[in-house]
């Protein structure tokens, strides 16, 4: 039961992460468009 709550929190993490990644990459691809 403990691992699985850690794996949830683990998975929302790296999601988190990722969605945080992206959504930096499209604000600085745009930066160097303009």
């Amino acid at each position: 039961m403990l691992f699985d709550i850690f794996v949830h929190i683990m998975a929302t993490a790296t999601s988190g992460c990722i969605v945080a990644l992206f959504a930096h990459w499209l604000s600085t691809r745009n930066d160097k468009r303009k």
